[in-house]
């Protein structure tokens, strides 16, 4: 699952989520637009922060469904 879709799915908004990982909201806007990865640090805290649903895998998937477009 994407981090977009787990964000709509559990009516979160990014600002609320970047509070709970402890990041700036900013930086869940850029990652959910496309305009940056997330590191490792970062990816571990998506998954706790998610419960596991959304994994670095998917941003994997993500990255890989845009360079075959």
């Amino acid at each position: 699952m994407t981090l977009s879709e787990y964000l709509t799915s559990n009516s979160k908004k990014p600002s609320h989520f970047a509070d709970e990982v402890g990041v700036p909201a900013s930086t869940i806007t850029r990652i959910l637009n496309g305009d940056r990865r997330p590191g490792l640090p970062l990816l571990l805290k998506i998954l706790k922060a998610t419960n596991g649903i959304v994994t670095p895998n998917d941003f994997a998937q993500e990255l890989e469904a845009e360079n075959d477009a």
